[in-house]
C-alpha cells in the first residue's frame, strides 16, 4: 500500500454472503490504497495517467460547517468540498485520496486524461468550484441514456449490466470526520470501480447500437451546463417581494370578481361546482368539444381553460386562475432558492430531462418562466454588467424544413422570406407584398405552422390558435387553413405520413443525432403527433447542445457568464466592456451549433439568431 492511514481498519473480515463494498471488493481480488499525503497522491496519479487507460472516477462531498443542516449542503459546490476523490483504472487496485490532507493539485497528472464518472456533472461542478478543470471527462450515466432514453442511478444501473447489489446507504454517512471508516472508504473505492466497470459495458453497446453521437452531444454540453450552474443567476429579492405584493392584491381582486360573476352558490375551488356552472352556461358547440376527467367532470384547470379564452365566461375563471399560478408558482416561496453563499439562484439543469433530449430544470425551474416583463426584470445584471439575450429564429420550423426536405419551406429560407409571412399568403390568398409583418393574418399564420407541424386537426387548430395566440377561429375555418397549409408544404406533408406510418410499423423514432425512442410491442404505438414532434423537437434540442458546446471556450477569455438556457433562448452576464465580443461570442457558437448538426444549412444561417442586450432578462429580451 502507499501510505496508508496508520489506523486504517476495515472492521470485521468480510463473510461469504456480506453485501459490503468491502466484501465486493475482496470478491473482486481488488485492494484499496487509501492516500494522505500529497506526495504519495502526486506519484499514484502519475502512475495512473501513464496507462493510458480511461479512468473510473467519483467523489465523496462534506457539508460545510455553517450549513450542516441546509438541504443543499453536500450537493451544491457552495456549500461543500470534496473530501474523497477516488480512482480505477482496471488493476487490481483502487485508489482513494484523502483531499483533507493530500489537496487536488497532486492529482494535477489525472485531469488532462480520460476520466469517467457517474453523473460527471455532478464531479465536474465541485472540481470548476474548486478551480480543476478536468478535460476528458465522460459519464455512465449519460451512456446508459444514450442507449435507452432512461436515466438510471449507479445502483440501477450497475444492477442491469453487472448484476452487483449496490448499497448507497453510506452516501449520507458524515464525511466531515476527522477519521473516516473503513466502510466508508470502501463504499467510495467501490463506487469508482463500479463505474469503470460499468462504461466498459456501456461503452461497447453505445458503439455497437450506434448511439455515440448522441452521447458525445450530452457529453460535451457538461462543460457548459456545470459553469452555467455555477454562475448561477442574479434575482432582485426586493422587487419580487413588491411584485409579489402586487399579485396578492391581484388575486384578491381576481376572486372577488369571480365570486360576483358565478354567484354565492359556486365555490372556486370546487370542480364539481365549477364543472356543473359551466354545463349550465356552455354553447353547445364549446360543451361538446369542451375536455372531461375520468369521473365525467368538464376539466377546469388552467390549461383547458386557456383554450376558450376566446368565450366571454371563461375569462375571469381563468383570470383567477392565472393570478393564482403566479403566486403559488413564482410568489414568495420562489426567492427560497437563492444561494446563502452568492446570493444568486443556482437552478440545476438536466441532460436529456425528456424523451427528445431538452434540458429539465429544477430548483427552480428556469425553463417557463413568466413572460410578464415585471417578473423577467427581476432578473437583472449586477452594476457595471449587462445581459445579453439571444435566441433562434423559428428554430423547429427550420428544423421541419432540413428534416422534410420541403422544397418549398427550403426556398422561403433560401431567399430570406419570414415563413410566417408565406403561410400567412398561403392562407389568406393575398401576395405577401399586401401583408403587414404586424397585422393579423401573421399571427393566424404562427398558430399555422406550429400547431399543424406537430399533427394537429383541425378542432385543435382552433383551441391552440386562441389559447396560444389570441386568434379566433371556427373549425371549419381551420379545416380551410389546414389544407391550404399542406398545399402549400406538400413535401412536408408526404414526411409527415411516412413518419406516422414508419413509426406504427417500427415503433422507433429517431433524431438527426441519432438519439432514439423505441417502444415494445406490448406497450402503446406512438400517435401520430409524436411521431413528428421527436424528430423536429430532438433535433433543435440538439442544436442548443452543440451550440453550449461551443460556447463555453469561447466565453472563458471573457469577462461573461452563461446564465440561462430555454430551449432556443440563452441569455449571459456580461461586463459592460465585454458586450460586444460576448455578443459576438454568443452568435458565433449558435450559428456554429446549427451547422454541426445541419451542415447542409449555411443558406439559413443569416437571419438565424437575434442577440440584444441589456440591464435585465426583460429589457435585453
Amino acid at each position: 500500500m502507499i501510505d496508508p492511514q496508520p489506523e486504517f481498519d476495515f472492521g470485521a473480515t468480510p463473510q461469504p454472503d456480506d453485501n459490503s463494498a468491502a466484501a465486493r471488493l475482496a470478491d473482486l481480488g481488488i485492494g484499496i490504497v487509501y492516500l494522505t499525503s500529497p506526495a504519495a497522491a502526486h506519484a499514484a496519479a502519475t502512475r495512473l495517467a501513464a496507462t493510458g487507460r480511461a479512468i473510473g472516477f467519483d467523489i465523496e462531498t462534506a457539508k460545510h460547517g455553517d450549513y450542516l443542516s441546509s438541504p443543499q449542503a453536500g450537493l451544491a459546490p457552495h456549500l461543500s468540498r470534496i473530501r474523497l476523490a477516488q480512482f480505477y483504472d482496471g488493476g487490481e487496485r483502487v485508489y482513494v485520496t484523502d483531499i483533507d490532507h493530500t489537496g487536488l493539485a497532486a492529482l494535477a497528472p489525472l485531469w488532462d486524461h480520460p476520466l469517467v464518472a457517474h453523473n460527471a456533472l455532478f464531479e465536474l461542478k465541485h472540481l470548476l468550484h474548486a478551480s480543476v478543470r478536468p478535460s476528458r471527462l465522460g459519464c455512465t450515466l449519460l451512456q446508459g441514456h444514450a442507449l435507452t432514453g432512461r436515466r438510471r442511478s449507479l445502483a440501477q444501473l450497475v444492477s442491469a449490466e453487472l448484476g452487483w447489489d449496490l448499497s448507497k446507504e453510506l452516501q449520507v454517512s458524515d464525511w466531515n470526520r476527522a477519521k473516516l471508516s473503513g466502510a466508508q472508504i470502501a463504499y467510495a473505492a467501490l463506487d469508482a470501480v463500479a463505474v469503470f466497470r460499468l462504461s466498459e459495458s456501456l461503452q461497447a453497446k453505445v458503439a455497437r447500437f450506434q448511439a455515440r453521437h448522441c452521447y458525445q452531444l450530452m457529453r460535451d454540453v457538461q462543460p457548459a451546463v456545470a459553469s452555467m450552474e455555477l454562475n448561477g443567476i442574479h434575482f432582485d429579492r426586493d422587487r419580487h417581494a413588491e411584485l409579489t405584493r402586487q399579485w396578492h392584491v391581484d388575486l384578491d381582486r381576481a376572486s372577488t370578481a369571480l365570486t360576483r360573476f358565478l354567484g354565492p352558490q359556486v365555490s372556486p375551488a370546487s370542480g364539481k361546482q365549477l364543472s356543473d356552472w359551466l354545463r349550465r352556461h356552455l354553447d353547445e358547440a364549446s360543451l361538446e368539444s369542451w375536455p372531461s376527467t375520468a369521473t365525467g367532470l368538464l376539466r377546469t384547470n388552467a390549461e383547458t381553460l386557456s383554450r376558450y379564452r376566446h368565450l366571454d365566461l371563461v375569462q375571469p375563471l381563468l383570470a383567477h386562475k392565472d393570478a393564482a399560478k403566479k403566486l403559488s408558482t413564482y410568489g414568495t416561496g420562489f426567492a427560497d432558492h437563492i444561494d446563502p453563499v452568492t446570493g444568486r439562484m443556482h437552478p440545476s439543469f438536466v441532460i436529456g430531462g425528456s424523451n427528445t433530449g431538452r434540458f429539465a430544470c429544477y430548483g427552480p425551474n428556469m425553463l417557463n418562466p413568466l413572460r410578464d416583463p415585471a417578473f423577467r426584470s427581476l432578473f437583472a445584471a449586477p452594476p457595471g454588467r449587462r445581459m445579453v439575450v439571444a435566441d433562434y429564429g423559428q428554430i423547429e420550423l427550420r428544423a421541419a424544413a432540413l428534416v422534410s426536405e420541403d422544397q418549398a419551406m427550403l426556398a422561403a429560407y433560401r431567399d430570406g422570406i419570414d415563413l410566417h409571412m408565406t403561410t400567412a399568403a398561403a392562407v389568406s390568398g393575398k401576395p405577401i407584398a399586401d401583408l403587414d409583418r404586424k397585422g393579423p393574418e401573421r399571427q393566424l399564420a404562427k398558430a399555422v405552422n406550429f400547431g399543424l407541424l406537430y399533427g394537429q386537426g383541425a378542432n385543435g387548430l382552433a383551441r391552440y390558435a386562441a389559447a396560444s395566440y389570441g386568434v379566433t377561429m371556427s373549425v371549419a375555418e381551420a379545416a380551410a387553413a389546414q389544407a391550404a397549409f399542406f398545399q402549400a408544404y406538400s413535401d412536408l406533408h408526404r414526411w409527415q405520413r411516412r413518419s406516422g406510418d414508419a413509426a406504427r410499423l417500427t415503433r422507433r423514432l429517431a433524431t438527426r443525432g441519432g438519439r432514439t425512442l423505441a417502444r415494445p410491442a406490448d406497450a402503446r404505438p406512438f400517435s401520430y403527433p409524436e411521431s413528428l414532434n421527436f424528430p423536429i423537437q430532438g433535433a433543435a434540442a440538439e442544436v442548443l447542445l452543440a451550440c453550449l458546446a461551443r460556447l463555453d471556450p469561447l466565453l472563458r477569455p471573457l469577462d461573461a457568464k452563461l446564465v440561462n438556457a430555454v430551449h432556443d433562448e440563452l441569455v449571459l452576464e456580461v461586463a459592460d466592456a465585454d458586450v460586444a465580443p460576448a455578443t459576438a461570442a454568443l452568435t458565433e457558437a449558435m450559428v456554429g451549433g446549427f451547422l454541426d448538426i445541419f451542415p447542409e444549412a449555411d443558406f439559413m444561417t443569416s437571419d438565424l439568431v437575434e442577440a440584444r442586450a441589456g440591464i435585465d432578462w426583460a429589457a435585453a429580451k
